[in-house]
């Protein structure tokens, strides 16, 4: 199944970090499908690390696209019917990055790899 991943099961697959949950790992590793990384991780990650939430991250921003490729992974943009629905979603969830993501994921129908049981409530199929 094509799906979407969450910026920390990204971050967790592309550093090798034992935080990433078994089933994602092993859906990761088993998949024949096209799994996504939405421009807007770029934007959570870059934010992040700038405003000091995320340090760990910083080391990615320079080569993010080439750590994208490298995995087989493909990028994914964001178009402005996912942005108009993500500001329209309840307000179950205030994360801008949240809401984005489950914006696509609902539009796409693609279910997304995540840790986080707030994207569900926003109507996203999570994985």
């Amino acid at each position: 199944m094509s799906l979407i991943l969450d910026t920390h099961v990204f971050f967790w697959w592309v550093t090798g970090s034992d935080s990433l949950p078994a089933r994602h790992r092993a859906l990761l590793e088993a998949s024949e499908e096209t799994i996504y990384v939405s421009a807007v991780s770029w934007w959570e990650i870059s934010v992040k690390v700038k405003i000091g939430k995320w340090p760990d991250a910083a080391a990615l921003i320079p080569n993010l696209e080439q750590a994208i490729a490298d995995e087989g992974l493909e990028r994914l943009d964001l178009s402005m019917s996912q942005a108009k629905l993500a500001g329209s979603l309840d307000l179950v969830h205030r994360d801008p990055f949240d809401r984005l993501l489950a914006a696509q994921s609902i539009l796409l129908q693609m279910p997304i790899a995540t840790v986080d049981p707030a994207l569900k409530r926003l109507g996203a199929e999570v994985v």
